[in-house]
């Protein structure tokens, strides 16, 4: 018997929390459908930040 398993990666910044054009990034991990947001305590700067390529 097969069992299907999915799991993906999400790197995102909170853009409108943003102080001094810096934002959080956090991190997505979804396995199975549950999803678990960690918050990677880095300041990013918002001008930089390509949301389509998450970097």
């Amino acid at each position: 018997m097969r069992t299907s398993s999915t799991f993906s990666i999400l790197f995102w910044i909170y853009g409108k929390r943003a102080i001094n054009n810096k934002a959080n990034l956090y991190l997505r991990v979804t396995l199975n459908g549950q999803r678990v947001n960690i918050s990677l305590k880095k300041k990013i700067d918002v001008t930089t930040w390509d949301e389509k390529l998450q970097m």
